[in-house]
């Protein structure tokens, strides 16, 4: 189904500030309310606005299937990878950073990425489901 001009250019305009918002939940979410989830999920947000407003096919040549699948196991890996150099430091996801927040900004953004590219990978999963029928 295809959307009126108006919720097109809408999306357009506002699926930038998505993003930026989401990368400042996740960059800052260590010193305010937010963190990677949140900031995961309102990046998932930008892109499903886009595939609802201007449909599957187009979106997808932008926004493939492969890179959500790719960032969501990558950041899985990452994830893994963060814990195990904290057992060099004494514990699992020891705070081994000398930073203000230690591991908790990286944390946050591998997070955010993770949840971010799940959530798409599960809408596109489901939008190819709904093709097939």
């Amino acid at each position: 189904m295809k959307m009126s001009i108006v919720v097109r250019t809408t999306t357009k305009l506002v699926s930038p500030f998505l993003v930026t918002y989401a990368a400042y939940l996740m960059l800052y979410g260590h010193l305010s309310p937010g963190g990677g989830f949140q900031g995961g999920v309102i990046l998932a947000v930008a892109v499903i606005l886009l595939i609802t407003s201007h449909g599957y096919k187009k979106v997808r040549k932008k926004f493939k299937f492969n890179w959500a699948s790719l960032i969501e196991s990558s950041a899985g890996a990452m994830l893994v990878l963060l814990g195990i150099t904290g057992l060099a430091f004494g514990a699992f996801y020891a705070n081994f950073l000398p930073t203000e927040g230690g591991i908790i900004l990286p944390f946050n953004v591998i997070v955010g990425l993770e949840v971010g590219a799940a959530f798409t990978f599960v809408f596109y999963i489901l939008l190819r489901w709904v093709e097939s029928d």
